[in-house]
């Protein structure tokens, strides 16, 4: 089995490989990725969590609140802590890989920028960048090969409550 990117926590306990690119790609400013990170934003790749692979150690999921009141779990090295990545409404079939924890992260930049309505003031996004001051339409913007896997899942599509 070939793997498209491969990845791992700060202590190296934890490591992956995905067996794919990912779906795509969201560069987010909302105030939950912003605390959970300690960032001005987080950088999640979305993937099936079957193209998920690892290589070696186990995560393990903790919990987290949300805005929204939706679930939010994070999996994370059980040594160092380091996110590795979410499920976001506890779907189990799609992961948000925090792409900063990839081998070379600069593989997977953001597709698009959303929840820029609180992007931290001393970020300047490339003027080509596409970024939604919330969300944005997966129809209007992932590629159609990327619905078709997302639509395969049986799972609702993000940004629909």
């Amino acid at each position: 089995m070939s793997h498209a990117h491969k990845g791992a926590c700060h202590c190296g306990t934890v490591q992956y490989a995905l067996t794919s690119d990912p779906l795509f790609v969201h560069g987010c400013h909302c105030r939950d990725c912003q605390k959970q990170t300690g960032g001005p934003f987080a950088v999640n790749a979305l993937i099936e969590r079957d193209r998920i692979t690892l290589v070696s150690g186990e995560p393990v999921r903790t919990e987290q609140k949300t805005d929204s009141g939706r679930p939010h779990d994070i999996w994370r090295c059980p040594e160092c802590r380091c996110a590795l990545w979410s499920d976001y409404g506890r779907r189990e079939v799609l992961a948000f890989i925090r792409v900063m924890t990839l081998d070379a992260p600069d593989a997977c930049p953001p597709d698009v920028h959303i929840f820029t309505r609180t992007k931290a003031p001393f970020i300047d996004l490339p003027e080509s960048a596409r970024a939604f001051e919330v969300f944005y339409s997966m129809q209007a913007e992932w590629p159609a090969a990327s619905l078709d896997r997302f639509d395969a899942l049986g799972t609702r599509r993000l940004g629909k409550g």
